[in-house]
């Protein structure tokens, strides 16, 4: 299998990127030899205190507690880090920092070791710091720590041992000390440090530590001090602290937005089914009372006006008032009690009431079959109740202009959707000639509110037939059976109201 030039070329490129950080990582831990030559402080940090690098000189003229000043490499395992140092105060600390990792500014701000001389007590001190300080028994140095006297002090950490002297360069007196820290800090930076006092260093070397350097200063230790292992440092440090407080300031902001999305996201979901709620009352029960409006106020106008009004035709009126008054009430029952619903419809209870609503307004007339194919889960509550009115006014269009014997309702309910037929056997209508009505514009809303698509195919003397594919993709279930399929047969049903309606308002404006 050959490798294209793009192949090649990302392969060199990852090994390359691989062979510098192996060679970066190794550099890193790797100890240098070196002098420093005390020239410029580029290499050199500083955390706290007034450091000067002058004349092969690094002064401290602060007199902070834990003024640091470090250099090199956090990868840095095993050194030998000398200096020469020499007070120019009393009562206080300055010496050499090993390991220094997670370096603050503060007295122990640290996590590593400290070697160094005190005045106070003349000694050679060691300990470990972690953010709190830990201190090995102090070494006494014979004729005392002096300010003004250069001191020279040599420390080696070597795994986990580390060993220190301290020499008088005016006397030649020296004093050693050597302890070792299980679970200790294996790598970090080296630096200066000060405690209360000015100091002056100068002749800072570091190279390679090898154990034959612990072991030369080890042997003149008048002992080996295992100090306890230390704690690790606190959660309370001050970056701790800050990204804590960070982090908890984010996670309430956070919740807070999301609260205020979700309060958002709810009022706008109350509001669109308000919308919704608004226009089926709208375009049910509305039209119905403005209906009976018209119905009962041609009736008052002709009474009041003493007109003779046939018998007849007042009858027409309020029976057609009543219709409207027991379809206002049907429809405002159903809306109670699609509002009040715990949970949603079965197929079965939708194909139930849709027999019962057939069986009331054709009574024994005709044959009635219902069928459910598929699954019997329930049903979206939304998906019920438009499909239970597309279904009435389906039933209520066939009973009444088709002249049918048989009426099927058949309920397919799936996984990929729901699909919902209504079909009859009758007269059926050329679909070319009529113009949509407002039956079939009702039927086709309520098809849109729940994201569904609806079909009417009707051929004279071959019945009719409508249906409603809900809950899936949109396509096309059925083949056509004739040109544009734009009416159905509801719009008949739906034009025996408005043309009584029109003829109300016709002797209204005759009246006036």
């Amino acid at each position: 299998m050959r490798l294209s030039k793009n192949g090649v070329a990302t392969c060199v490129l990852a090994t390359a990127s691989l062979a510098f950080w192996l060679y970066w990582y190794h550099r890193s831990g790797q100890v240098p030899s070196l002098h420093y030559d005390l020239k410029t402080g580029h290499e050199w940090v500083p955390l706290g205190g007034k450091w000067t690098i002058a004349d092969g000189e690094v002064s401290n003229n602060s007199l902070e507690r834990g003024a640091k000043l470090l250099t090199g490499s956090e990868g840095w395992q095993n050194y030998v880090f000398m200096t020469d140092l020499k007070f120019t105060g009393t009562n206080a600390d300055m010496g050499v920092v090993l390991r220094v990792n997670e370096a603050r500014e503060g007295t122990d701000a640290y996590n590593g070791y400290y070697v160094g001389l005190r005045t106070l007590d003349g000694s050679l001190v060691a300990g470990r710091s972690n953010f709190g300080w830990r201190e090995a028994s102090p070494v006494h140095v014979p004729g005392g720590v002096q300010p003004n006297v250069w001191y020279r002090l040599r420390a080696v950490a070597y795994g986990c041992d580390i060993a220190a002297s301290a020499l008088n360069l005016s006397t030649g007196e020296m004093a050693w000390l050597a302890f070792r820290e299980t679970g200790c800090v294996a790598t970090g930076r080296v630096g200066l440090r000060s405690l209360n006092s000015g100091a002056v260093w100068r002749n800072i070397s570091l190279a390679p530590a090898r154990w034959e350097d612990y072991v030369a200063l080890r042997q003149h230790a008048a002992f080996v001090e295992h100090p306890e292992v230390l704690p690790t440092a606190p959660w309370w440090t001050p970056w701790h602290a800050s990204v804590l407080f960070g982090s908890i300031l984010l996670i309430v902001l956070a919740g807070q937005l999301t609260y205020f999305r979700m309060q958002q996201w709810k009022a706008y979901t109350i509001m669109r089914e308000r919308e919704r709620l608004a226009h089926d009352i709208h375009d049910t029960m509305a039209q119905s009372f403005a209906g009976i409006g018209y119905q009962i106020q041609g009736i008052y106008h002709n009474v009041l006006r003493s007109r003779s009004v046939a018998q007849d035709e007042i009858a027409e009126q309020l029976n057609v008032a009543y219709q409207l008054v027991r379809r206002c009430h049907e429809e405002a029952s159903r809306t109670i009690a699609m509002l009040g619903a715990p949970m949603s419809l079965t197929p079965e209870e939708l194909l139930g009431s849709l027999r019962e609503t057939a069986s009331k307004i054709a009574g024994e007339q005709i044959k009635i079959i219902t069928e459910l194919q598929g699954s019997s889960a329930r049903l979206n509550l939304r998906i019920a109740d438009a499909l239970f009115h597309i279904g009435r006014e389906a039933i209520s269009n066939a009973v009444s202009h088709s002249g049918l014997s048989e009426l099927k309702i058949i309920l397919n309910h799936g996984k990929t959707g729901t699909n919902f037929f209504v079909e009859d056997d009758g007269c059926g209508f050329d679909m070319a000639s009529e113009k949509a009505g407002f039956g079939i514009q009702g039927m086709q809303k309520r098809a849109r509110d729940i994201g569904a698509s609806l079909q009417v195919v009707s051929v004279p003397g071959q019945g009719t037939k409508v249906q409603v594919l809900a809950g899936g993709p949109r396509q096309n279930f059925m083949k056509r059976t004739s040109a544009r399929l734009k009416v159905n047969s509801s719009a008949l049903g739906g034009r025996v109201f408005h043309r009584r309606a029109y003829s109300v308002l016709s002797s209204l404006r005759k009246a006036d």
